[in-house]
Formats: C-alpha cells, structure tokens, sequence
C-alpha cells in the first residue's frame, strides 16, 4: 500500500514524520542499570593468608568439567548421565525457551501490525432505512475486504523497558538453570564418594566382625579349658554384639545412596546397577585430590556463581520495570491506517470506485488516575530495592559458602592427616605383634586386638577421607563449578559449526 504525500493534509504529515522522529531517537524513560561493584574482600577467611595449597590466592577459576580431576571413571559417567537425563535440567532448559520466547514476542511490538480481513453479507434494508447502496436497492449483497496498519510509536521507551527487563529475566533463567547444572554434578559427585566410602566402610567393618568372632572363639576355648572367666567370654559378647550393629546402618545408608544416584541420573532407583569397581577393595584410596584446587579472586567470585548472577539479571528486570512505570505516567502516541473495497459483486470488488481509505493519529495522555500511576512506580521502586537487597544477600551467601568450605578442607584436612598417623601406627602395632606372636612371645587374644585396632583405624580414616573428598566437591560448587567458561566453549563450538 502506497499513499502519495499529496493525498495527506499537511498537519497530519508533519504529525506522522514528527512521531517518526520521536521513535527513533532512542531515549527511555526510567534510570538506566548499573550493576553494583563487586566487593572489595581481599580474602574469605579470617586472617588471611594461610595455607596457600588451599586459600585462593589468583585468578584460575573452576574448569567447565572439574570433576574429572577426580581420576574416576564411574564418577565421570555418573555425572554426565546426570547431566543429559535429569529432569531438573530439562525443566530448566525448556523455562529458558520459554523465557526467551516472551522477549521475542514483545520485541514484535517495535514493528507496525497488519491484519486483512474480508466479509461477504446479503441485507435486506427495508423501505425505511436507505440503501447504502448508490443504486438504493433495499436487498443487496455487499463484499467488503480491508487492510489494516497499526503502529504504536515508542517514544518514551517503555517497550524498550519492557524488553530489557524481559531480557534480563530470561537471561537470569539462563544462570540458574547453570546453577542447577552446578548442584546436580556436585551431588551426584558426593554421593559417588560417599557410595565409595560405604563400601570400605562395610568391608572394614565385615573384616572386624571376623576378627571379633573369632576373638569370641578363642575366649569360649579359653574358658573351657579354665583360662578365663565367665567376665571375659561376656566382653567378647558384647564386642562382637557392637560389632554387628554397625553394618545395618552402613547398608541402609549404601542403598540410600544409591537411590540418591539413581534419581540423579534420571533413573528409577530398579535400574540402578553396581559396577565391578564397587566391590574392589581399598577404591576410596583411588581417588585423587584434584590439585591444584580452584584459586578465584573475591571480586571474581560474583562473575562465577551462577545464582548470583542471576540475583543480578533480577535486579536488572526490576529496574527495568521503573522504566516502564514512568512511561506509563507520558504521552502515548498511536498511527492507523486502513484501505479497503466495498462492492455488491465479488468480481466487481477490486476497482478504483470502490476503494476508502483512512489514516489515524492520536494522542493519549493521562490526567488522572486515582494515583494509580504514581502508586505503580513507587511499587516498582520498592521492588528494585527488594531485588537489590536479595543480591547483596546472593552475594554474601557466596562468601560463606567459600570460606564455610576453606575452614572444612584445612580442620578436615587435619583430621584425615591424623586419621592417617593413626592408621600409620596402628600398621607399627600390628607389624610388631605378629612378630612377637610369631616367636611366641605375644598370646594369640594380643594379636586379635591388634588387628581389631587396625581395622577400627582403617574405618576412621575412610570416613575422614571421604569427607576431607567432600570438601573439595563443596569448593567447587562454592566457586560455581565453571559452567559460564563451559557454556561460551559450547557457544564457541557451535558457531564454528556454522
């Protein structure tokens, strides 16, 4: 459709070209987004520095697929399994779309709407009322078909306000969906240690029931030959009583676990299947600490915590909204135009006699409300402050999660370095008894405690390094596991593609 200037009254070309105007020149209503400064912590403990090997100290953030640095094959299938079939990731991704989807939808309003329409009646407009008809038939057939062009100009910018703030909205979907990628391979880590840990554990503990029964041999041939008392065969009772109790709580725990990884990995709890690996001995011992462990600097910590930078996308839309509710408080402005044909015969319809036109400008400003408006934008305002408050809350959650998990690796860290020395000189027991037993002069009830002695440190030092392991998955979920350096090699990988 094409209208020539001439056939526009002056007044209203100059209209038109003065909203042309206004439309482009790109102004927005509303204060314009900063994010705030990151914090200027020059560590996350208290007393910094310390240990170097495990306080960060530079910029090396988490790797996009740090569990590997585990040296487990199991725990790496687990994990990637996990991250293609659970379903909290799909529910994330399809909310992504859909966010996404709702920016690309109002970015549509930027553009004029066209619609085209037809309608075909037969009236009969009796003798009293007149024929619209030139001919002044009062039974007539009418065709009629339009196109219609409307445009709203964005003076003001309040769909630009709405766009940002649904950009910034998507955009926060985009981080927590990371994030969730983050706590799923996190846990699916930790329960893969903790699995591994309870299964030492259950074959430390079933090595010291075997000990303790036949301790409990030993102590009834003892007292029937008139070696020992009744006292003595009652303690070995009791031992080998302690003894069993604590496999049932292992194993629950164990198929717990399991049920845990399954539902991770998008599985029923049925189809979880053990490996050959499960049932090695000494497998906790396998595993490695990854080193060196991930070293960010504070003021960088918010860059990699996908939470909170969704915390920040949100504060992002909230100020947007400002934005929005002052726009609503200025002129709006609207352009319409129409062409049409009108004829009482289909093959008749398209024809210069027949075609009506039209062309609208309006203007719109309110003047009053109720203070409605005004109550809109103090809301909006209110919820800009809700939203930043809720980041400095984001923020500082960061930080103790950071500094809960360096004070955990160092005091864990002690504790497995003791558990360690105990198991060192549990072994320096047991070595110098069978010596002694070997030459006689140790009875065989010294050699048994001894070895139940090893055994018992064994089983400490396995639940220490398991937590001292867990420790270090924490840090990386801390630090936000790298997902934004995984996400832009996988952006990267894609346009390559292309």
């Amino acid at each position: 459709m094409k209208f020539r200037d001439k056939h526009l009254p002056k007044p209203l070309l100059r209209a038109v070209q003065l909203f042309a105007v206004a439309a482009l020149s790109g102004c927005a209503a509303g204060p314009d987004f900063h994010a705030p400064p990151p914090p200027q912590a020059t560590g996350y403990l208290r007393g910094e520095p310390r240990d170097t090997a495990v306080v960060p100290g530079d910029a090396a953030a988490p790797q996009p697929r740090w569990w590997t640095a585990y040296g487990s094959a199991r725990l790496d299938a687990l994990v990637e399994r996990a991250l293609q079939r659970n379903p909290g990731i799909a529910a994330g991704e399809a909310s992504l779309r859909q966010a996404q989807e709702n920016v690309n939808a109002q970015r549509g309003l930027f553009y004029p709407s066209a619609q085209l329409g037809y309608s075909a009646t037969r009236q009969n407009s009796g003798t009293v009322l007149s024929s619209p008809l030139s001919s002044g038939q009062s039974l007539y057939n009418l065709h009629t078909a339009q196109l219609s062009v409307g445009f709203v100009p964005d003076v003001f910018g309040s769909n630009r306000r709405q766009v940002e703030s649904l950009q910034a909205g998507a955009d926060s979907q985009r981080y927590q969906t990371d994030a969730v990628r983050t706590t799923i391979a996190s846990n699916v880590a930790a329960a893969v240690l903790q699995e591994q840990s309870l299964l030492d554990q259950v074959q430390l503990v079933n090595e010291a029931l075997g000990v303790a029964k036949e301790q409990l041999r030993h102590s009834r041939a003892q007292q029937e030959a008139g070696y020992s008392s009744g006292l003595d065969l009652a303690q070995q009772e009791a031992a080998l009583a302690q003894t069993q109790a604590l496999l049932p709580p292992l194993n629950k725990q164990l198929e717990q676990t399991r049920d845990l990884l399954s539902t991770l990995c998008g599985d029923l709890p049925s189809e979880f299947a053990a490996t050959d690996d499960e049932s090695a001995a000494g497998y906790l011992d396998r595993l490695q600490m990854p080193q060196p462990l991930p070293r960010v600097l504070p003021s960088q910590l918010v860059q990699y915590r996908p939470d909170v930078q969704a915390a920040l996308e949100q504060l992002h839309a909230a100020y947007a909204q400002i934005g929005v509710s002052v726009s609503n408080m200025l002129p709006q402005f609207s352009i319409g135009a129409n062409l049409g044909y009108s004829a009482a015969s289909l093959s008749s319809l398209i024809s210069p006699a027949h075609q009506s036109w039209g062309l609208v400008a309006g203007l719109t400003q309110p003047l009053f409300a109720g203070g409605a408006l005004t109550a809109r934008k103090h809301a909006a305002e209110a919820a800009a402050e809700a939203a930043q408050a809720q980041y400095r809350s984001a923020v500082l959650t960061a930080f103790q999660n950071v500094a809960d998990t360096l004070y955990a690796l160092e005091h864990d860290g002690q504790a497995l370095d003791a558990a360690q020395r105990s198991v060192a000189a549990a072994e320096r027991l047991m070595a110098l008894t069978e010596q002694q037993f070997s030459q006689g002069y140790a009875a065989r009830p010294a050699w048994l405690a001894a070895r139940q002695a090893l055994l018992q440190a064994r089983l400490a030092r396995a639940g220490a390094k398991a937590t001292h392991l867990g420790d270090s998955v924490a840090l990386f979920q801390a630090l936000g596991g790298g997902w934004r350096q995984g996400a832009q090699a996988l952006a990267g990988q894609a346009a390559e593609g292309h």
